[in-house]
């Protein structure tokens, strides 16, 4: 598929899922999220490689109305959790999304055997939420493309922009990424992920409206296999339940937004993950000129963010630093990105 035709297929799936949802203006917890990670955002730390860029659209809502193709299996995952069909307080979410991951070398046009593969994810994902206000229970089934053309082609015209922008010549930094042609299934293979997350409030450590705390746990299956545990909390002037804390939505977020009117949040979340597979490294069914063993791969991996979250009458901003561990064992460098997160309320 081209990348004018793929840019045509991601522009018709936002404009159904807007008309879609803006028939419910009464429902003041639908709304849309834009979503944009990129490492220039973090001062001083922008070198341009490992997780490079990420981009998402999210669609959520309190109805189960609007385009979700994939909930019916959230809901069978879901129902494992005890999210059953008969609930009023579940909460659906459908996000379209693409990330991007680099070697350090982007000038090298050959494959790169010391260093992380070129890798890439183009998805969909529908997304359901129980919540009785001290436990949250989320369903996650994620379908989406790895190996596709469109993240590379993005990173290169992102690149060429911000030379012409910055006069700068076509051997300086950020150079054009030459490698993608030797990325995990190059030319693209479907994926599949299944995600199941409990977050609970821990009560006794919690001020009203003022701090929180929350531990999490979570199992994923699929072209990502791992089991977590974490913890996040809050301190400000809070209105917004526990669970819509805006960690991470694009890669690792469990939980949909919720509108928090006037309120304002300095937040920080870590988690610990046990890795079982991981396909952006060690490849999937297609073939790949470079990919990783099982033997190679870091199977403990931290990634942690903090961030301020402003909430208004009809949005939310939130400003966050992200920074995650190794994912191979040949290398110890730390992955480090700025994140924005704009959310409008219908």
């Amino acid at each position: 598929m081209s990348f004018k035709r793929l840019k045509r297929v991601f522009l018709y799936f936002i404009l159904i899922m807007f008309f879609n949802t803006s028939n419910h203006a009464e429902d003041q917890n639908s709304g849309v999220g834009i979503y944009i990670d990129q490492d220039f955002l973090v001062p001083f730390t922008n070198e341009d490689r490992d997780y490079t860029m990420g981009f998402a659209v999210e669609f959520f809502g309190e109805k189960d109305d609007g385009l979700y193709p994939l909930d019916g299996l959230a809901k069978t995952a879901g129902e494992w959790l005890g999210i059953e069909e008969s609930n009023n307080n579940i909460i659906y979410s459908f996000m379209l999304g693409t990330l991007a991951y680099t070697p350090d070398d982007l000038a090298d046009s050959q494959p790169i055997y010391n260093d992380r593969p070129y890798s890439s994810l183009i998805y969909l994902s529908n997304k359901r939420v129980r919540t009785d206000g001290k436990n949250a229970l989320a369903a996650e089934v994620l379908l989406g493309v790895i190996g596709s053309k469109l993240p590379g082609e993005l990173q290169e015209s992102f690149h060429s922009i911000y030379r012409d922008v910055a006069d700068l010549g076509p051997t300086e930094d950020p150079v054009e990424p030459k490698g993608w042609r030797h990325q995990i299934s190059d030319g693209g293979e479907l994926t599949l992920r299944l995600r199941l997350t409990n977050s609970r409030l821990q009560e006794k450590l919690s001020i009203p409206k003022r701090f929180d705390l929350t531990t999490t746990m979570g199992l994923a299956l699929g072209f990502q296999t791992n089991v977590n545990l974490g913890f996040a909390m809050r301190a400000g002037k809070l209105r917004s339940p526990f669970w819509s804390l805006p960690y991470d939505p694009i890669n690792r977020g469990n939980f949909v937004p919720h509108k928090g009117e006037d309120e304002w949040y300095f937040w920080s979340a870590l988690n610990a993950r046990v890795i079982g597979y991981d396909a952006l490294l060690q490849g999937q069914f297609r073939h790949s000129d470079v990919k990783f063993s099982y033997d190679e791969i870091e199977h403990v991996v931290y990634d942690g963010g903090v961030g301020l979250t402003l909430g208004f009458d009809e949005s939310q901003l939130t400003f966050s630093a992200n920074m995650k561990s190794s994912d191979l064992k040949l290398t110890t460098r730390k992955q480090v990105w700025g994140s924005i997160n704009y959310l409008y309320y219908f």
